[in-house]
């Protein structure tokens, strides 16, 4: 299929306003010859006559012509918004960006950062995803999603690793309950323990950073949330690990308990593509998330 060309487009559309070919051309900043052969390849391409040339005094387009003259008008209005666009892209993070969050950070951090990165930045489209790691690194690898705010370590074949912060580990347990104001790891009892359910890597990293292993004499429990976690220990059903970042969001039946240093942590990054063809506005992210975190 042969297509007008965007400037065949633009002397059509300058003869509608003008409705005279020189005047056109002088609009067009092109000779009248130039601008009438334009016109008459884009009859061609179309096959179909779209101006009135009987009358030299005055030039009308045909109702065809008319009709791709308004469309025109739309097309070239769409494609100066393109060309707006991809301008604005020359800032750093201005236009889309597609990021990724993990469920326990997203609810917690995001809407610290959030605020101050739409104000440093307010031409940055931030498109945000929740979902596990898992899923996350996925939609990574079919660049669905430019980057990602994960807890590492996360292996991933073909991924940029950026160290953000690290966070310490607190012990949520019931309010009511007779427990000192701080705890080491030994005093953790495995049966006393509730967790996240099995593919979310808080869990992972809470067991690992304590050196624990859940207890197979206590009869199964899992939540799909820290919000459930968090409510189970309000009611008395265990104890668990919660990260920092979740300290300003336990309800007044729960009391956080630090451990003495060192402290179990986890460590926040961010992650993306060793491919991405977006590493400059990634860096720059990553440098402004940095700074929100300070």
């Amino acid at each position: 299929m042969i297509r007008p060309k965007v400037r065949q487009l633009e002397y059509l559309i300058a003869l509608d306003n003008e409705k005279s070919f020189s005047k056109a051309a002088d609009i067009c900043n092109v000779t009248q010859s130039t601008l009438s052969a334009g016109i008459k390849d884009l009859e061609d391409v179309l096959g179909q006559q779209l101006v009135n040339r009987a009358g030299r005094s005055s030039i009308s387009l045909t109702a065809f012509g008319c009709e791709v003259s308004a469309r025109s008008r739309e097309i070239l209005n769409d494609i100066d918004c393109i060309v707006a666009s991809a301008q604005k892209m020359l800032s750093p993070l201005s236009g889309i960006l597609r990021l990724g969050v993990i469920p326990t950070i997203a609810p917690y951090f995001l809407p610290r950062v959030l605020p101050p990165l739409h104000s440093s930045f307010p031409d940055l489209q931030l498109h945000l995803y929740e979902d596990l790691s898992s899923e996350i690194v996925d939609q990574l690898n079919r660049r669905q999603l430019d980057a990602a705010i994960i807890a590492f370590p996360y292996e991933a074949e073909g991924m940029e690793y950026h160290d953000l912060f690290k966070e310490d580990f607190y012990l949520a347990v019931p309010q009511s309950g007779d427990f000192p104001d701080r705890v080491s790891i030994n005093d953790i009892n495995p049966n006393d323990l509730l967790l996240l359910e099995d593919g979310h890597c808080l869990r992972d990293h809470a067991l690992s950073a304590c050196n624990l292993r859940p207890s197979r004499k206590r009869k199964a429990f899992s939540a799909t949330s820290l919000a459930t976690l968090i409510q189970m220990v309000a009611h008395g059903y265990g104890v668990t690990l919660l990260p920092e970042m979740v300290a300003g969001h336990v309800p007044d039946g729960v009391k956080l308990l630090p451990f003495y240093s060192p402290a179990p942590t986890r460590q926040i990054g961010m992650i993306w593509s060793s491919a991405s063809p977006q590493k400059r506005d990634l860096l720059c992210l990553l440098d402004a998330v940095r700074n929100i975190r300070i």
